[in-house]
């Protein structure tokens, strides 16, 4: 334990050391500061008055000799809404890069005022990838380390396997350090090779490190042309919203010995067609494979459809026949500041029944449904969100006689289950308790969340989750209890964010009948997110001499 938490001292003081070099040495772009009223003849008038004419703007600076703020970003809202129709209809390429970068200085230094106008928060999103600096040039390599350093304790909860356990607390130091290596000796062929080591520090625990290859695989398409490409090796699948199929980052990870075709058939048209086995150590506990196909259909910013279908043989304790059947659809919607998402899933399948001695045919439902809108309160950048999502359960897996009508979905820490992670996933909970284990099958989870952006480097966020089993056992309640996360977030630079949060879980009725105690969970972290690299440039070809 000594040698280990000395070990993660010594990795903590050096990653803040190189965080901090970084900034140290890092041009900041200079703060163009404009007063609440400026003369006519002010460089940001000047700016929006010709840049106004050449995009024959519909609203012009009024002609005085003072102007303030508010006029000034009245005058650029309409500005943008010119300069965001040209860039739509004809593509990034027909404004020039000159005056994007005048726009984004003055969208900069007239951010708070813009953001009181309802136009700007509809086009924010638009706005902000617009005017973003171009990614750097082509590199042939790059070197780096990411990843993230986490202290965190709990009080009625076990940190170790995520359970209820009332009069239990623990605290512990937990790490997660990937370095990794690029090289692009072309623009269409990638090599990427990417270590990992994950574990914590814990008192009275046995060291729980794990050192392996987590990512190395090859990509390559075809030169200048999109409609193909294969990646081959040890990889992340990551589609969509994570609802089924995602990396697992607040934990260990999760990562497949596959290969994957992306086919590009039109421009709005994507197609995945996938598979592997799960790698250890970083799989769960999991072994077996995965196939199958996700396809994405982009109608517009924001607005799209996907489809999927996937077959997972992945269990702990694998059964001859067992499979698991995943089909998906998941459409998302955008309506200026209103977001909108659906995702219904059905399984089927077979999966193996102690009880009966052998497979039962697997047929399961769930999903989610998702909305958020962007406001603004006092200037500042706010967000409300709300979701319900549902996995199907059954009194047979209540019981313990079978599984086969229970959802199940990845333990893949996706937003609908909070952030202690009590709940692993949409197949239910269990609780041991004096009389045994009781098990409560399939869940409702309501979701309703807040958060503000107080600058554009701190983020505060607050969200309710309330969960409701489906079906528990005879004499139990259905409430399994009401779960609050509260979240501070400080982006330290691009490279480093530091993230606090308090999150407390009001232990519901289930969990009194099940362990004759109603012990809340307590649950705080301080987490320090970090990805530190350096890139080496891609050398151009000679120009040849002309003369």
């Amino acid at each position: 334990m000594k040698n280990g938490a000395l070990k993660l001292a010594v990795i903590l003081v050096g990653i803040i050391s190189l965080g901090l070099g970084r900034l140290a040495v890092a041009e900041t772009e200079p703060v163009c500061d404009i007063p609440e009223q400026v003369q006519a003849e002010h460089w940001c008038c000047k700016e929006l008055r010709e840049l106004c004419t050449i995009y024959r703007a519909t609203a012009s600076l009024p002609d005085k000799p003072l102007v303030s703020r508010r006029e000034m970003a009245t005058t650029l809202l309409a500005l943008l809404e010119k300069v965001i129709d040209k860039y739509e209809k004809e593509g990034p390429e027909a404004i020039p890069r000159a005056d994007l970068e005048r726009i984004a200085r003055l969208e900069a230094a007239l951010r708070k005022e813009l953001a009181e106008l309802p136009g700007y928060l509809q086009r924010r999103e638009t706005i902000e990838k617009m005017l973003a600096k171009p990614e750097e040039p082509p590199f042939e390599y790059k070197l780096g380390l990411n990843g993230f350093l986490r202290g965190e304790g709990a009080g009625n909860f076990r940190l170790k396997d995520f359970t209820y356990n009332p009069n239990y607390s623990q605290g512990r130091l937990v790490y997660r350090l990937k370095p990794y290596v690029y090289w692009h000796p072309t623009d269409y062929l990638d090599f990427h090779v990417e270590g990992q080591g994950y574990g914590y520090a814990q008192a009275h625990d046995v060291d729980n490190s794990h050192y392996s290859l987590y990512q190395g695989y090859l990509e390559a398409r075809l030169p200048d042309r999109d409609w193909l490409a294969v990646k081959g090796g040890r990889q992340e699948f990551s589609y969509g919203s994570t609802f089924i199929l995602g990396t697992n980052a607040f934990r260990d990870g999760l990562v497949f010995d596959a290969g994957r075709v992306r086919i590009k058939p039109a421009a709005p048209l994507t197609i995945d067609l996938l598979a592997g086995s799960y790698a250890s150590p970083f799989s769960m506990n999991l072994k077996g494979n995965l196939f199958g196909g996700y396809a994405t259909y982009a109608i517009s910013e924001g607005t799209g459809v996907d489809a999927y279908m996937l077959r997972d043989t992945g269990t702990m304790f694998h059964h001859p026949g067992e499979e698991l059947f995943v089909w998906g659809l998941r459409g998302t919607a955008k309506f200026g500041p209103l977001a909108l998402e659906l995702e219904p899933v059905y399984e089927s399948g077979s999966v193996f029944s102690d009880a009966k001695g052998g497979n039962d045919h697997i047929n399961a439902y769930g999903g989610h449904f998702d909305a958020s809108y962007e406001g603004a309160l006092a200037g500042r950048t706010t967000k409300t969100f709300l979701s319900y999502a549902y996995g199907s359960g059954s009194k047979d897996a209540a019981t313990g006689v079978s599984t086969a009508r229970e959802f199940r979905n990845p333990d893949n820490n996706i937003s609908q289950i909070g952030d202690i992670a009590l709940f692993g996933d949409l197949s239910g909970l269990t609780v041991n308790g004096p009389t045994g284990s009781h098990h409560a099958s399939g869940l409702q989870i309501y979701t309703l969340g807040w958060g503000i952006d107080f600058t554009k480097e701190v983020n505060l966020s607050a969200t309710g989750h309330y969960f409701l089993a489906n079906q528990v056992e005879d004499g139990f309640s259905r409430e399994l209890g009401l779960e609050t996360d509260f979240t501070l977030t400080y982006k330290i630079s691009d490279d480093i964010s530091l993230i606090v949060g308090y999150d407390h879980f009001f232990a519901g009725r289930f969990m009194r009948d099940a362990t004759t105690s109603r012990g809340d969970i307590d649950y705080g972290y301080c987490m320090l997110q970090f990805d530190l690299s350096h890139s080496w440039l891609r050398k151009k070809p000679a120009t040849p001499d002309k003369r």
